[in-house]
């Protein structure tokens, strides 16, 4: 737990100039932060501003997670080691998406997960508590609440339904096409984790889709 505070002391920099360009850009932010113009400025005023270098944790397995992340730019993923020791991708975090491993947040439990910088990364931070302080608000601040909910739930309920209904084929035809990036940033062990698939098979997929 300490090599993680030790990282916020050092890298928590609610830098002005900043926050000044995000509020200057209601248009671009204000909807992926589900807030309107109204209540845009107060939502920014709990946000702070840190960096994770790449190989960076955000959240370590066994830790109770404090924060959640908006990544303005970068990539980060989400794993987990299975019984047999293995490193095991559930999720990939890209530019302009909010990440966290709310389960623990909720219940205040430690996580199973863990989220870690695969890339230099700019993150804006809102501590838990100060969502609760959001919540006890105002009706509007609760129903951002249920909102964000529903945009956690929904997307990792996606994941969830490609694990079990797709083909892998199917799974990396969808990754190619929604995150072409990630072919780039991410080594192709964990890329193959992520679909659930050994990286002979990944190979084997990727070959298949090349000749077509």
């Amino acid at each position: 737990m300490w090599v993680l505070l030790k990282i916020f002391r050092h890298t928590i920099t609610p830098s002005l100039d900043t926050m000044k360009n995000i509020l200057n850009e209601y248009s671009k932010y204000g909807p992926l932060f589900l807030v309107d113009e109204e209540h845009y400025e107060e939502f920014c005023s709990y946000l702070h501003e840190t960096v994770y270098k790449k190989t960076d944790f955000f959240l370590k397995e066994g830790e109770e997670c404090q924060y959640l992340g908006f990544l303005k730019s970068g990539f980060m993923r989400t794993f987990y080691i299975n019984e047999g020791g293995e490193d095991v991708n559930f999720n990939f975090h890209f530019d302009n998406y909010f990440f966290t491993d709310y389960e623990s947040i909720l219940c205040h439990t430690r996580s199973k997960m863990n989220i870690k910088a695969v890339k230099d990364s700019e993150v804006l931070l809102l501590h838990k508590d100060d969502l609760q302080k959001l919540y006890r608000k105002d009706a509007y601040w609760q129903e951002f609440g249920r909102k964000m909910t529903e945009v956690i739930y929904l997307n990792a309920k996606k994941r969830i339904e490609e694990l079990l209904y797709y083909s892998p084929e199917r799974r990396y035809n969808n990754l190619l096409t929604e995150n072409p990036k990630i072919f780039q940033l991410v080594a192709q062990k964990h890329i193959a984790s992520y679909l659930g698939v050994k990286p002979q098979s990944l190979s084997r997929i990727r070959n298949r889709t090349l000749k077509r």
